[in-house]
């Protein structure tokens, strides 16, 4: 088969999740021996109309993909069609874009149906009654994705199951073994969007273990602070660090990173990212959803089973190495570009093949 020349369509926003799927994407189809590009459609895209109106009341058409223009942008893409085009969420489905002369991939990542009803439960008021109605509406196109595109993939594997979709994973780049480095300035790290709630929500329960009784120095570092995370990180003695410079000096700080999310959507990155640096984790249960069974972690139930763990592990130099080497190692294994070419061609060739890593199960209809 020729060099497949493919487009992402969406948001178009600087946030990190977005960004990172769109290089997910990217990577695989030039380690295919094609290229990809994308296009944002909120940044000067295709003007908004009121087409989609029905589609939108019949659970065809998510509240926010009525803010572009879905006949413009397939005019775009018509004048140099690609051979693929993904749409990158359920906000970049647009009905126009999917019986052109490509093959269209509709790209989920997750469910936002799960992600929005978290919102309104971390919320209150107007919010919460507006992220309550985006979650039932997306809810209802969930349901009906496969009847709308033949080809649905998402990002975790819980949600690909509950989707009755392909799982293609977020991937991380081939490297070298980190080289070990025992003595570093913290014994655990946390990092991601400090003002994402299921975050702040991970670092409140985090809290109600006494870090300083059992004597560990824990790093938060991300982008965002909220005021509420500046002050529990103060409160509870932890080091804040905003807008770090690169995972290479994360991974310079810690041995052992912290994933205590009790509230997830899709595939935590961090976990990826842990373990292709190098590090030991202990996480709770909700932090695995997205990703193979047997991932080599530490799970941990409670705040006082995270800090126990991570008190063992800072003590315990080989059983932390044996950790770390075994996580780099399934990563790169699991989660590198090469693994996932074979279901990348299933999915351009032929839908309704047998791929390997294709979940079949029902979606709930609505939340």
């Amino acid at each position: 088969m020729s060099a497949l020349r493919a487009v992402v369509i969406r948001p178009g926003r600087a946030a990190y999740g977005e960004v990172r799927r769109t290089q997910t994407w990217i990577k695989l189809f030039r380690a295919a021996g094609g290229e990809a590009s994308d296009i944002g459609f909120l940044a000067g895209g295709p003007r908004p109309t009121l087409a989609g109106t029905g589609c939108l009341l019949r659970g065809e058409l998510v509240p926010e993909a009525m803010v572009w223009n879905g006949a413009q942008m397939r005019d775009r893409l018509l004048k140099q069609p690609p051979d693929v085009v993904i749409l990158q969420t359920a906000r970049s489905y647009r009905p126009e874009l999917v019986d052109g002369p490509w093959v269209t991939i509709l790209d989920l990542v997750d469910r936002l149906s799960a992600s929005y009803h978290q919102r309104a439960a971390f919320s209150r008021g107007a919010r919460a009654l507006l992220f309550g109605s985006l979650a039932r509406a997306h809810a209802r196109f969930e349901a009906r994705a496969a009847e709308l595109v033949p080809r649905v993939v998402a990002a975790g594997r819980r949600d690909a199951a509950l989707l009755g979709a392909v799982w293609v994973p977020n991937l991380v780049e081939r490297s070298a073994r980190p080289r070990r480095v025992e003595s570093k300035p913290f014994d655990v790290v946390f990092f991601g969007s400090l003002g994402y709630r299921p975050n702040i929500d991970a670092l409140h329960w985090l809290a109600e273990a006494d870090t300083r009784a059992a004597e560990l120095r824990v790093l938060i570092a991300g982008h965002g602070p909220t005021q509420e995370v500046r002050d529990l990180c103060t409160s509870q003695g932890w080091t804040l660090v905003e807008d770090y410079p690169d995972n290479e000096w994360l991974a310079e700080q810690a041995n052992v990173a912290l994933a205590p999310l009790r509230s997830t959507a899709g595939i935590q990155n961090k976990v990826l990212e842990a373990a292709s640096m190098g590090l030991a984790q202990v996480v709770a249960p909700a932090a695995l959803a997205g990703l193979d069974d047997g991932f080599p972690t530490r799970v941990a139930e409670s705040p006082a089973e995270l800090v126990a763990a991570v008190k063992e592990l800072a003590g315990d130099d080989v059983a932390r190495r044996q950790l770390a080497d075994d996580a780099w190692a399934f990563a790169h294994a699991h989660y590198t570009t090469d693994a996932w070419v074979p279901t990348l061609w299933q999915l351009v060739e032929d839908p309704a093949s047998e791929a390997p890593r294709w979940v079949d199960a029902p979606v709930a209809a609505a939340i």
